[in-house]
Order: structure tokens, then sequence, then C-alpha cells
């Protein structure tokens, strides 16, 4: 089922399932939308990040 929220209520839902350590595996284009949108909206600000480098 497709619906559409606003990024604020999507965003809620992505830290909630952070916080309780579950699988953000279904939201992987959701997330692909919102980094898009991010990066139109807001790609010159700034953010802290505790980057890890991929072996």
């Amino acid at each position: 089922m497709e619906k559409e929220i606003t990024v604020a209520q999507f965003a809620e839902e992505l830290v909630t399932r952070i916080d309780r350590a579950k699988t953000i595996d279904c939201c992987k284009d959701e997330i692909k939308r919102l980094a898009h949108l991010a990066a139109q909206k807001m790609g010159q600000e700034k953010i802290l990040v505790h980057w890890k480098d991929s072996e």
C-alpha cells in the first residue's frame, strides 16, 4: 500500500525504528527519496557524522 505522508512523519517513524533496533530495510526506497530531497533542499547544510570507511 502506498500513501503520502509528510517528511516529518517519515523522519519520526525512521528514528523510532532505529531507536527500537528495528530493521530499516523496509524503507530503502523511501530513504533514497529522502536523501535526494535533502540534497535538493538542504544541500549546503552541515551535519555531524561518525564516518566509517568500508573495508
